[in-house]
């Protein structure tokens, strides 16, 4: 296995704290003032402590895994980092970094490493581009114990993350709509308010048969009724004509959106792929990751992040 470097390098606090112990150390050999003299050696003793103690907490660790959660453009996601620790001593105070990436918050990084253990380490980081991302390495860093140092060292890894488009648009929400592929029909009536009546047709319910209409002389109709189950809902690409793509993904977007609020099922259907209907968290994971993967994303180039950008096939 590759060895990782180690690096390490003073802080601000630590450059601070060295130079007052150097004018510490002037001081006394001016002033032959043995008291002074101590503080300062005691002082250059703790630089020299600190900075082993620091670099020590970052060795013998590993990473275990990296889970990113998807998030939507604007906003942020989630990158948990599993690490592991291979010595029999704890470690303290570690934060992790995906590379190129800075991060919003951290969280769980005061949480010791206990010895032959592992600990879940949390941050989140700006959604910037819409699209797939690829991560190669995470940064591990400390400035355990006195925060005189600040050590790191670089894990390469294999992970990707999706930015999914940014959920807004105004279209009104689509129902009754038909997936082709398969037949299905969405069915937005059947519930308890009255809607209004329809001519009668071959295999309707005799229930919904107005047959105080029909005793009044008026021809055979069926009352309908809202409110009840929405059905499905198709959200189709070729729905949306003469608008930018990138504003037809965000409408498409909100849609899935309201439809999981409303627990609605729903089916995706774009130019290259139909997605056939369905309801869930992995349904809906499914249909956005189409989405954010969508065309080339822009201008084509990438964002420095490792952005892979595909067109959707089926």
């Amino acid at each position: 296995m590759k060895r990782q470097r180690i690096y390490i390098l003073p802080t601000r606090f630590g450059v601070i704290f060295l130079i007052g112990a150097t004018v510490i150390i002037l001081a006394g050999s001016a002033y032959q003032n043995n008291l002074i003299n101590m503080l300062a050696f005691f002082m250059l003793s703790l630089v020299f402590i600190c900075m082993i103690q620091t670099h020590n907490n970052i060795k013998d660790l590993r990473i275990d895994s990296v889970e990113l959660d998807g998030g939507f453009a604007g906003d942020e996601f989630l990158a948990t980092t599993v690490i592991g620790n291979n010595a029999n001593t704890p470690r303290f105070n570690l934060e992790t970094r995906l590379r190129k990436l800075k991060a919003i918050a951290t969280y769980d990084n005061l949480h010791a490493l206990s010895e032959k253990g592992a600990i879940r380490l949390k941050s989140t980081y700006p959604a910037i581009r819409r699209g797939k991302h690829q991560v190669s390495k995470v940064r591990v860093s400390t400035v355990y114990p006195l925060g005189l140092f600040y050590s790191w060292r670089w894990f390469e890894v294999k992970a990707h993350y999706f930015v999914y488009p940014e959920p807004k648009g105004q279209r009104p929400f689509p129902v009754g709509t038909q997936l082709e592929e398969t037949g299905s029909v969405s069915q937005p009536f059947g519930g308890d308010d009255f809607h209004g009546h329809r001519k009668y047709k071959d295999g309707d319910s005799h229930r919904h048969i107005d047959w105080k209409a029909l005793a009044r002389g008026r021809s055979r109709l069926v009352k309908e009724f809202t409110e009840g189950t929405p059905g499905i809902a198709i959200f189709d690409w070729h729905s949306l004509p003469g608008i930018p793509t990138e504003e037809r993904l965000s409408q498409l977007t909100a849609w899935i959106e309201q439809a999981r609020e409303q627990k609605i099922p729903f089916g995706l259907k774009l130019p290259q792929m139909t997605i056939a209907p369905g309801e869930g968290l992995q349904h809906r994971i499914r249909c956005l990751e189409v989405l954010s993967e969508y065309g080339d994303n822009g201008d084509g180039h990438g964002d420095g992040y490792g952005q892979e950008a595909k067109n959707a096939s089926a």
